[in-house]
């Protein structure tokens, strides 16, 4: 993960607001991003569209970044252990999955036959 991949903000929700970390290394699904959410101490998804304007750059007068940053990497590694996906790899969010031996050999007739053969053992 490079530093250049992560930004420092606050989301600005009236009451609600709360420094925030962005991961860009973090795949999302289209239209969701996922925030640390300091005041909240975790990892939330939100609707990109509804959140973004609502973001803007840290000051020193939010909160000290190296506080910040500690929290963040904590969860971080909280919640890349149970969100297990290539996502939360250090690796560039546009890789492609390496293709497998198996997807090769995969013979959809010899999947039916053995699957025709299960559903008659069972009557």
């Amino acid at each position: 993960m490079s530093t250049k991949d992560i930004w420092y903000g606050v989301l600005e929700a009236g009451e609600k607001s709360s420094p925030v970390v962005r991961d860009a290394s973090i795949d999302t699904s289209q239209n969701k991003v996922y925030l640390y959410n300091h005041v909240r101490g975790e990892f939330v998804e939100y609707a990109q569209a509804i959140v973004e304007p609502k973001l803007r750059d840290l000051t020193a007068e939010d909160i000290s970044q190296d506080e910040l940053d500690k929290a963040f990497r904590a969860a971080r590694q909280k919640f890349a252990s149970s969100h297990r996906t290539s996502a939360l790899s250090d690796a560039p969010s546009t890789a492609k999955p390496a293709a497998s031996k198996a997807d090769d050999d995969y013979d959809i007739d010899e999947v039916d036959d053995d699957l025709e053969e299960f559903i008659d053992d069972d009557d």
